[in-house]
């Protein structure tokens, strides 16, 4: 099991990647979550702070309302995620890339919460302005 959150865009099937629980992701209906982090075990987990929320069996069958589905196997780190209609992670899109693919792309270069935060409310250029050099 990997230490990974790893989220997967229903609309396009790109595949997102982070070490922490995503909070944007968890909130838009057209993420899933594929994969969260085993729980530890033993006396750190008597914070309850630390408890990683969520089901316990992230390879589980998706309930019968996300379409009862089994959930797809994970793609590996840089191994290409996706459909072929979007960029991989870590991949920059063409300039003449919608926003959605833009948005995707600069959410796997934000840094922090904040940076998520912020990236959701800039237009398509501002986003291929701040994310589209190799910098």
């Amino acid at each position: 099991m990997s230490d990974e959150f790893v989220y997967r865009n229903q609309n396009t099937g790109d595949i997102a990647r982070y070490p922490y629980r995503n909070a944007r992701l968890d909130m838009l209906p057209n993420w899933e979550t594929l994969q969260e982090p085993e729980a530890p075990t033993g006396p750190e987990t008597q914070n309850p702070d630390q408890t990683v929320q969520g089901p316990e069996n992230p390879g589980a069958q998706v309930p019968e309302e996300q379409g009862g589905a089994e959930t797809p196997p994970t793609e590996p780190p840089g191994g290409g995620g996706g459909d072929g209609d979007g960029p991989d992670a870590g991949e920059r899109p063409a300039r003449s890339a919608n926003k959605a693919e833009w948005l995707a792309y600069a959410l796997t270069c934000a840094k922090d919460s904040d940076e998520e935060a912020a990236i959701q409310g800039l237009t398509k250029e501002q986003l291929v302005e701040q994310y589209g050099s190799d910098d």
